[in-house]
């Protein structure tokens, strides 16, 4: 099944999950003109984002999928699953500058339980991998809840492929073998701020699946994004905007803020563009999402989209 077959796929599972298996759960849906309450299974006519309101992110993971039809949808007997958090700086959990490790475990167990051969969880941090592993807590984690979780550094030859991108700045990246070769990707950034461009989410998430990422810096930045956005999909985001530094990002310690929410999107763009919104930034103003979505990754006008408000 390629990329787009998927997404159709997934959207017409969502909606036929969602119009069997909603019962009297109250459920909200915002598109531009406005949201309403949807009761007794009515869906509307089409998912296009989740958005998980709450303060337990075991609870919120449980209900984003289930508004999404069920873990089923997108995991099958036998499956190779990566997951792409963000531990690349050596924070703890509570510093909220890597995505919460409650998150990345509690996917696991779902993943496994719906019958994937394996999860394998991967960063590629930009200081040193070993404290990052630890002091973000992903590795306990993701060890204890039956996955595999490793970093990216030092192996080129092991775990990059080298592939045609054909953007203006990028001709050829390596890029992860992993990603290549599973088969559901998920990317799971956090919400907050970088001192470049402004925010991180999902779309920035990606360069930590690229070797050679420092060109990405050599030439322009925003371009590089979007053209590695255009390259690659994940299967499904999920946007930790539980809590995130709103200053002195990526590395902090920075102020934080509490959003209290999960978002979950097959659509890369819309996530981000509805995360730069709770950010508070013009999704637009943010120079890689509207080149990603000129690019026709993903719609950036995330109001004119049906969301799910769980």
């Amino acid at each position: 099944m390629n990329r787009r077959d998927f997404i159709k796929f997934t959207a017409c599972a969502s909606l036929g999950s969602i119009l069997l298996g909603c019962g009297n759960q109250e459920i909200q849906t915002q598109t531009g003109q406005g949201t309403e309450a949807i009761k007794d299974g009515v869906p509307p006519a089409l998912t296009d984002l989740i958005v998980v309101q709450g303060n337990d992110p075991v609870v919120m993971l449980s209900k984003g999928f289930d508004a999404l039809g069920g873990i089923n949808t997108f995991i099958k007997q036998g499956n190779t699953v990566v997951l792409k958090p963000n531990f690349s700086v050596p924070r703890l959990p509570e510093e909220a500058c890597t995505t919460n490790p409650l998150l990345v475990s509690s996917l696991i167990k779902m993943c496994l339980q719906a019958g994937a051969k394996e999860v394998k969880v991967i960063d590629y941090p930009f200081t040193n991998p070993i404290i990052c592993l630890e002091k973000t807590g992903m590795k306990k984690a993701v060890t204890d809840a039956g996955g595999k979780i490793y970093t990216l550094n030092n192996g080129m030859e092991k775990y990059f492929r080298s592939v045609k991108i054909n953007g203006k700045m990028l001709g050829e990246v390596y890029f992860s073998k992993d990603v290549l070769e599973a088969d559901v990707f998920i990317n799971m950034p956090i919400l907050k701020h970088h001192d470049i461009t402004e925010v991180t989410m999902g779309l920035k998430n990606m360069m930590g699946l690229v070797w050679d990422r420092g060109v990405f810096h050599t030439y322009d930045l925003h371009q590089c994004i979007a053209e590695l956005a255009a390259f690659k999909k994940p299967n499904l985001t999920i946007l930790d905007a539980l809590r995130g530094i709103t200053n002195k990002g990526p590395m902090g310690p920075g102020p934080i803020k509490e959003y209290n929410q999960l978002v979950f999107g097959s659509d890369p763009v819309a996530v981000d563009a509805y995360g730069a919104f709770l950010f508070g930034k013009k999704p637009m103003k943010i120079d890689y999402l509207r080149m990603a979505a000129q690019k026709g990754v993903g719609q950036i006008d995330w109001e004119k989209l049906n969301v799910i408000r769980v």
